[in-house]
């Protein structure tokens, strides 16, 4: 009864699909032979050195002879030229004049490096509270108060009263003291660290940062010749082991949505205490929400508005621990193209990267159900320089079998002195000796983006993802074995779902 009440929902689904929406065998069969830009790979142009024009100049031609369609603007790790400065923006319209006789679409990568929401530093320099008041609760139970920055702290009794307002340091008794953690300072943030994207006005600060010099040279090429924005792995990891994700109106916000205090509620996010299911499942689910409101929304209305693709993707592989975020199915809703990364050569198929058909089907599942044509991959990161032609198709063949259309390599490198070089290769460049053979694969890949974009996905089997569950089981300080066992059959239903 339940399977027919599936395969009913899927006929109805499909029913509302008219023959006038798909395009005609001829079309497709004319399209395949020669496929339009679009469909061609892209791949993340890195940006890490001084720019140039003949540098540009170089590059750009051999991406049009080697049968790419796009290239993403990737500024990195090895950068000379200042990032978003004059001279960056005087590049960047080198790069435009050049794709305007060419063909090349062009993509802006929103980051100097990744993951996206500081601005290579910009961000936390302009707005010091995007990182400085805490990101992160560590519980302890102690028997003196000590000194520290807490957001919480409470008797260890059966009342559990907050008395943070009234602790002395070096007070004794039993107490479970909620210590702020912060983001850890470090070069690759310039000197500062990454930002809180559940604060309010961090992401539209972000955006203004990066974007307004763009809008400013740019804007009439927006949705034209730039097509589009890539994001890359924001996240809202506590980066601190054992902690639970922290913002300064994390208990306004829970009180206001579910009607209760969190405070004296805390412990049930690390222990299995009171109603500790819950709580972890309104905690969690407000994480989500303040994490959609605060960076996808404001980033969904400013493409949008300009006329931009946004895509790029989160972290995918992290299920169902809700770590880095709570559910990514419900991110890749705000993107006109969503994405997923696809990372190292691995022969083997694991549940992380190759072989992980859950991350592959959550960003096909959500492109069909939104009427989302393309879907993304960025592909080969970390593959090694020994990636081989057969390598590129077994690993391209498995994700777009899955739901991918959009090939995005990583990485073609502009130079490759110094550390530049071991920048996770492989390199999709022309340092590689087989370079001038690789427009048989793009023609490949292109073709394969052609026919897969052309048509409908029909399906009779509804799958409900256990993501809200695995919410109720996780815990910063303590593994679960149900957590394991959620992990370990999910992934095993879908492989046997596939393999049939």
């Amino acid at each position: 009864m339940i399977k027919f009440k599936l395969v009913i929902c899927a006929c109805l689904f499909s029913a509302v699909i008219t023959q006038a929406q798909l395009p005609t065998w001829r079309t497709v069969t004319e399209n395949f032979v020669e496929p339009a830009m679009s469909f061609r790979p892209a791949p993340f142009w890195v940006w890490h050195d001084r720019v140039d024009t003949v540098k540009i100049e170089r590059d750009l031609q051999d991406f049009v002879d080697i049968g790419m369609g796009g290239v993403f603007i990737h500024p990195r790790y090895g950068l000379i030229t200042e990032y978003l400065s004059d001279e960056w923006f005087d590049q960047v319209q080198f790069s435009l004049n050049k794709t305007k006789q060419n063909g090349l679409a062009v993509w802006l990568y929103d980051e100097n490096s990744f993951p996206s929401g500081f601005a290579g530093g910009l961000v936390p320099e302009a707005m010091p509270e995007s990182y400085n008041q805490g990101q992160g609760l560590l519980m302890r139970r102690v028997d003196e108060i000590p000194a520290g920055e807490f957001a919480l702290i409470l008797t260890d009794d059966d009342g559990r009263k907050d008395i943070t307002a009234d602790a002395q340091i070096g007070a004794k008794g039993r107490f479970i003291v909620f210590e702020k953690t912060f983001f850890e300072k470090s070069k690759w943030y310039a000197g500062r660290s990454y930002v809180d994207l559940l604060l309010p006005g961090v992401t539209e600060k972000f955006i203004e940062l990066t974007m307004s010099g763009y809008e400013k040279r740019f804007g009439d090429e927006f949705g034209k010749t730039i097509m589009g924005v890539f994001t890359d792995e924001p996240n809202v990891n506590p980066q601190r082991g054992g902690a639970i994700r922290w913002t300064p109106n994390l208990f306004d916000e829970f009180q206001s949505r579910w009607g209760y205090d969190l405070r004296p509620l805390l412990p049930s996010l690390f222990e299995e205490t009171g109603e500790w299911k819950r709580v972890r499942h309104n905690y969690y689910r407000l994480m989500l929400e303040l994490f959609i409101e605060n960076w996808s929304k404001p980033w969904h209305e400013y493409t949008e508005k300009h006329g931009l693709i946004w895509t790029g993707h989160y972290w995918e592989h992290g299920w169902p621990e809700p770590t880095e975020g709570s559910d990514n199915m419900a991110m890749y809703a705000w993107h006109q193209m969503p994405g997923i990364d696809m990372l190292f050569n691995t022969m083997d198929q694991d549940r992380t990267q190759f072989g992980n058909i859950r991350a592959v089907k959550e960003l096909s599942s959500v492109a069909n159900q939104l009427g989302q044509k393309r879907t993304l991959s960025e592909t080969y990161g970390a593959a090694g320089w020994e990636l081989t032609f057969a390598d590129m198709k077994r690993l391209g063949d498995w994700e777009y079998v899955l739901g991918v259309n959009f090939m995005n390599q990583h990485l073609a490198y502009m130079n490759l002195t110094g550390d530049r070089k071991h920048d996770f290769p492989q390199g999709i460049c022309y340092q590689t000796p087989w370079w001038p053979h690789y427009r048989v694969l793009n023609d490949y890949f292109a073709r394969l983006s052609m026919v897969l974009s052309a048509g409908e996905q029909v399906n009779d089997i509804l799958v409900l993802e256990p993501t809200s569950t695995a919410w109720m089981y996780y815990s910063p300080q303590r593994s679960n074995d149900r957590l394991k066992k959620i992990d370990e059959s999910f992934h095993q239903l879908l492989a046997q779902l596939e393999s049939r």
